[in-house]
């Protein structure tokens, strides 16, 4: 054994150096494209246009994951959403 008691290790601060607790920072989401109806900017998960209430994402009716209301095709499975109209997200 050294002859060191536990607490000779421990570091002290003092109140002006204090350990402050690690502040997580969430970046908020930017507008990632204009609406198509009006314009406006919209986030990239917005299923309905704040500003003037058009539908911006819609469901595939076949894999049921969400697609834009202006593709011709879904980018996930390539069924033809001309055919087969999209379901609306809910």
């Amino acid at each position: 054994m050294c002859g060191h008691t536990p607490i000779h290790h421990v570091t002290h601060y003092s109140r002006s150096e204090s350990v402050q607790p690690a502040v997580q920072h969430v970046e908020p989401q930017v507008a990632a494209r204009p609406c198509p109806n009006c314009g406006a900017a919209l986030q990239e998960d917005f299923v309905f246009c704040p500003n003037c209430g058009a539908e911006i994402l819609t469901a595939c009716p076949s894999c049921h994951r969400a697609v834009q209301t202006d593709w011709m095709r879904c980018p996930y499975c390539g069924v033809d959403l001309l055919e087969q109209p999209a379901k609306t997200v809910s």
